[in-house]
C-alpha cells in the first residue's frame, strides 16, 4: 500500500509524465481523493472528465476545501487542486452516494434520515472503515451523519464536509466520480483482513463567558440565553457581528452534557428574530458558555502527535481541521503537520464539520476538532516524522501561548468575578427594601469593582507590549555590560601583569557606575510603563515622558531604518494619568512602524510634535507610510477592527487609546491623505479637573 500526492496545476503533460514516474495503473484498488481549491465548476468537470479517462476502474471522490496543505503550509486561495492517489495492495474499497435530491427517508420537518439498509449492503464481514465526505452543511447535517455513525458504531469513521472559499455562500462542491453533487453524502468502505484504520482526535476549547441556561429554543434555532437574545450574548464581545459572522467559528457554544464536553458550530444567524442557528440540536434548558481555542493546548498536541505516529502504523494519512483553525489557530495546525517528513502522507481538507467515531463517543458528526487518521496494511510500516522538539518555537509562538494562557485565566477570573458580583447585587437589593440609607455605599461599591475590571482590561493591553519592549531593553544592555565587562578584563590584565598602579581607580569608578546607572535608568523607565499602583494624576515633564517611551522601544526602529523626530519644548508640563498617555504614544508609532514593515517602505519618517496654548495640550505623530484607505478610516477606532494579520493584531490598540484620551476630556483624531502621510492628532484639556 502507499499513498503520493500531486499538486496538480492543470497542465496535463506534466501529470501524465508524474504518473508515468510513479508506475501508477488503473487499478479498482485505487483510491484517488482531490482537495478542490477553485470556484469554477467548468474547471472542476475538466478534471474529473480527464481522471475518469485515466483512470476508469479506480474510485475518484473529493469535495471543496477552503485551505489545503502543501509542502507542510496550510495555504488557501492557490491556483491548484491537491491529488492524493492511494494504492491498496490486499485491502478493497467500495462506495456509496447518498444523493439527498433523491434518496433519502423524509422525517420530521426537514430532517433528512439515512436509508441504513441500503448502506448495509455495502458492508462486508471484513469492512474495517467507513469514509464520508459531504456537501450536505445545514442545521440537519449533524442529525443526518449522527444517525449512520449510530448504525455502524462498531466501525472506524472519519471524514469531513465541503467549505466554499465564502463563508457568506452556503454551497459547497462534492463529487464522485465525474458527477458533481449539489446535496450529497459519499462514503467509501475499506475492506480487508490486513487493513488498520487508527484515529487520532483533538478538542481544545475553553468557555470564556459564564453558564447561562437555553431559556428559548426552536428545534436547531436558539432565540435566547438567559435574560438575553442570543446575538446579543455575541455582541457583548463582537458588536460588528453583523459584518463579522467569522466571528461564530471562533467563539463557538460549549457545553457540557452526560459528562462529555463539546463545542456547537454556529451556523448562521437570524438577525431579524435575533436568533442563531446551531449545527446539533439542543434542548431547552441546556447550560451553555461561549468558548474559544485553548491555544496552549493546541501547541502541546505536537508531543501526542508525535506519540501517535511513532506508534501506530501507518502508510497512508488522512487530516481533516476544523475551518476555525483557519480563523485563528493556523499556527498549530502547520506545527503539527511540519513534522510529517514524507510530503506524500499530507493530505485533507479544512471542514467545515469533522466527522469520526470512536468508543463511547456518541456523536459521528463533530465541530472545531482536529483529526488525523492512519491506514496501513502492513503492521510494521511508519511514516517518517521528526521528533518534536520545544525548542523548535518561535518566540512569537511561546509569547502566544503565555498570552493565550493569561487570557483563559483573565476570562475564568472575570466569570468568578462577574458570578460574586450578581450575588452580591442579589443580597444588596434585599437589603436596600428596607435599607435605603445604604444605597450610595452599594453604587459606590458597584463602580470599584466596574473599575477593577476596566483596570484588568488596561493591563492586559500592556502586556500585549511586553514582550516587545523586553527584546529592546536586552538589545540597550548589550553596550553598557560590555563596557563593564572590558574595564574589569582590562584592569585584571594589568594586575596579572604586575602594571597595577597603572590602573586609574576613579577613571574605571566612573565608566562603570555611568553603565550601572544607565541600566538601572532603563528598568526604572520600563518599570514606570508598567506600574498602575496610582490611580492619582500626576504632573510630568511631556517631552521627557516621550523620550522614555521611545527609548523603551527604539531598537526595532533602529533595526528597520526609521528615523523618530521629536519637537517638543523642555518647559512643558502636563497634569493627567502618565502611564495612558505613555501607552497612547507607543501604540500610535508602533502602528506607524507597522506600516513601514508591512508596505516595505525604505527610510521612514516619524515626527512627533507639541504644541500648548491657554487650553489645549496637543500632541501630533505624523508618518510617511503611505496612508490609510478612505474605506477604512472611519472603522479605526472600532474594538476588534484591525487591518493587519490575526496574528500580529488584535484591533484593541486605537480602541484603548481613544478610550484613555477621552478619559480625561480629551480627543483623538486621524487625518490621512493615501499613499501620501498619516498624522494623529491628540488634544488634551489643561485646565480640566482629572
Amino acid at each position: 500500500m502507499k499513498q503520493l500526492i500531486y499538486y496538480y496545476d492543470y497542465d496535463r503533460l506534466s501529470f501524465a509524465k508524474w504518473r508515468k514516474e510513479q508506475n501508477i495503473i488503473d487499478s479498482p484498488r485505487l483510491l484517488i481523493e482531490i482537495n478542490f481549491q477553485d470556484d469554477n465548476i467548468s474547471k472542476l468537470k475538466k478534471l474529473l472528465k480527464y481522471m475518469e479517462t485515466l483512470f476508469p476502474h479506480a474510485t475518484v471522490v473529493g469535495m471543496q476545501s477552503e485551505a489545503a496543505f502543501i509542502n507542510q503550509q496550510v495555504r488557501n486561495n492557490i491556483n491548484r487542486s491537491i491529488i492524493s492517489i492511494t494504492e491498496f495492495e490486499s485491502s478493497t474499497i467500495s462506495s456509496l452516494v447518498l444523493d439527498l435530491e433523491n434518496e433519502y427517508i423524509m422525517g420530521q420537518g426537514e430532517k433528512r434520515v439515512p436509508d441504513i439498509a441500503k448502506i448495509e449492503k455495502c458492508i462486508l464481514p471484513n469492512t474495517q472503515a467507513i469514509q464520508m465526505l459531504s456537501n450536505y452543511n445545514t442545521e440537519y447535517s449533524g442529525f443526518f451523519i449522527d444517525e449512520i455513525g449510530k448504525a455502524f458504531n462498531h466501525l472506524k469513521i472519519f471524514g469531513g464536509g465541503a467549505t466554499s472559499h465564502s463563508l457568506d455562500v452556503p454551497d459547497s462542491l462534492l463529487f464522485h466520480g465525474n458527477i458533481i453533487y449539489k446535496k450529497a453524502v459519499v462514503l467509501i468502505f475499506m475492506h480487508g483482513e490486513n487493513l488498520s484504520v487508527e484515529i487520532y482526535k483533538s478538542f481544545d476549547w475553553k468557555p470564556i463567558s459564564k453558564k447561562k441556561e437555553i431559556t428559548k429554543i426552536d428545534d436547531m434555532m436558539i432565540y435566547s440565553i438567559g435574560e438575553s437574545s442570543a446575538l446579543d450574548i455575541y455582541r457583548k464581545y463582537f458588536n460588528n457581528i453583523e459584518t463579522n459572522i467569522s466571528a461564530f467559528l471562533q467563539v463557538p457554544i460549549y457545553m457540557t452534557k452526560n459528562n462529555i464536553s463539546q463545542s456547537v458550530h454556529i451556523l448562521k444567524a437570524d438577525f431579524e428574530k435575533q436568533a442563531i442557528i446551531s449545527a446539533r440540536p439542543l434542548e431547552l434548558g441546556d447550560v451553555v458558555q461561549l468558548s474559544i481555542g485553548d491555544y496552549n493546548a493546541m501547541m502541546n498536541r505536537i508531543h501526542e502527535i508525535y506519540h501517535f505516529l511513532s506508534n501506530t502504523p501507518a502508510q497512508s494519512l488522512w487530516i481533516g481541521a476544523c475551518l476555525s483553525y483557519e480563523y485563528g489557530f493556523r499556527i498549530p495546525l502547520q506545527y503539527y503537520i511540519s513534522h510529517i517528513e514524507d510530503l506524500n502522507n499530507i493530505f485533507g481538507y479544512m471542514t467545515s464539520q469533522e466527522y469520526f467515531n470512536l468508543p463511547n463517543h456518541p456523536n459521528t458528526c463533530n465541530n472545531h476538532s482536529f483529526v488525523l487518521v492512519a491506514i496501513s496494511e502492513s503492521s510494521s510500516s511508519f511514516v517518517k516524522i521528526k521528533k518534536a522538539n520545544p525548542n523548535d518555537l518561535h518566540p512569537f509562538e511561546v509569547s502566544n501561548k503565555n498570552l493565550h494562557s493569561i487570557m483563559h485565566k483573565t476570562a475564568s477570573e472575570l466569570n468568578h468575578l462577574t458570578e460574586n458580583l450578581e450575588g452580591t447585587v442579589h443580597q444588596r437589593t434585599k437589603e436596600l427594601e428596607s435599607l435605603n440609607f445604604d444605597l450610595q455605599h452599594k453604587i459606590d461599591q458597584a463602580v470599584r469593582k466596574e473599575k477593577k475590571q476596566n483596570a484588568i482590561m488596561s493591563q492586559q493591553a500592556r502586556l500585549a507590549s511586553m514582550g516587545e519592549i523586553l527584546e529592546n531593553i536586552a538589545h540597550q544592555w548589550r553596550q553598557p555590560l560590555n563596557t563593564v565587562s572590558w574595564v574589569l578584563n582590562d584592569a585584571m590584565i594589568k594586575v596579572k601583569l604586575g602594571r597595577g598602579d597603572d590602573i586609574d581607580i576613579l577613571e574605571l569608578t566612573h565608566k562603570i557606575n555611568h553603565s550601572i546607572q544607565f541600566l538601572s535608568d532603563t528598568i526604572e523607565d520600563f518599570r514606570r510603563f508598567v506600574d498602575k499602583s496610582s490611580d492619582m494624576p500626576q504632573t510630568f515633564n511631556i517631552k521627557k515622558m516621550i523620550e522614555s517611551t521611545i527609548l523603551l522601544i527604539k531598537e526595532t526602529f533602529i533595526k528597520l531604518n526609521i528615523n523618530l523626530e521629536l519637537d517638543c519644548d523642555e518647559r512643558i508640563t502636563f497634569k493627567g494619568f502618565e502611564n495612558d498617555l505613555k501607552h497612547v504614544v507607543m501604540n500610535l508609532i508602533n502602528n506607524s512602524r507597522d506600516a513601514f514593515e508591512e508596505k516595505k517602505i525604505e527610510d521612514g519618517l516619524i515626527l512627533i510634535k507639541v504644541y500648548q496654548d491657554s487650553e489645549n495640550l496637543t500632541i501630533t505623530v505624523k508618518d510617511n507610510a503611505g496612508g490609510i484607505p478612505k474605506a477604512i478610516i472611519k472603522s479605526i477606532f472600532e474594538p476588534y477592527f484591525t487591518t493587519k494579520h490575526k496574528t500580529k493584531g488584535t484591533g484593541l490598540g486605537l480602541y484603548m487609546s481613544k478610550q484613555m484620551i477621552e478619559k480625561v476630556n480629551g480627543t483623538i483624531e486621524v487625518l490621512s491623505v493615501m499613499n501620501k502621510k498619516t498624522t494623529f492628532a491628540i488634544k488634551l484639556p489643561i485646565n480640566e479637573e482629572v
